[in-house]
C-alpha cells in the first residue's frame, strides 16, 4: 500500500466516512433534518452520486426511524430528487 492511500485509510478511520463526504441537509416545517445527503467532494446537486437518508419523527418530535430510497443505501441518487423518491 502506498502512503498516499495508506495515510487516506488512516484518516478515514480517524474522522469517519462521512467526514470525507460532501453533506447537505433539508429540513421540514418543524426544522427538524428531514434529509441527510451524502457525496464525493464535487458531487452536483442535480447529479446521480448521492446517498440519501430520510428521517422520520414521532409526535414527540423525536427521531423515529432512518429509510433509504427504496429501502437500499446506495451512491447513486440525485440530491435535487430526494423528495421524489420512495422511502423504505
Amino acid at each position: 500500500m502506498n502512503a498516499s492511500v495508506f495515510d487516506s485509510v488512516l484518516l478515514r478511520d480517524a474522522l469517519g466516512v462521512s467526514e470525507l463526504m460532501t453533506s447537505r441537509y433539508a429540513y421540514d416545517a418543524n426544522g427538524n433534518v428531514e434529509y441527510i445527503g451524502l457525496a464525493k467532494p464535487g458531487t452536483s446537486e442535480d447529479a446521480p452520486g448521492w446517498l440519501i437518508r430520510k428521517i422520520a419523527y414521532d409526535a414527540q418530535q423525536r427521531p423515529a426511524s432512518i429509510k433509504f430510497p427504496d429501502g437500499r443505501a446506495n451512491i447513486g441518487q440525485v440530491w435535487d430528487a430526494r423528495a421524489g423518491y420512495t422511502y423504505l
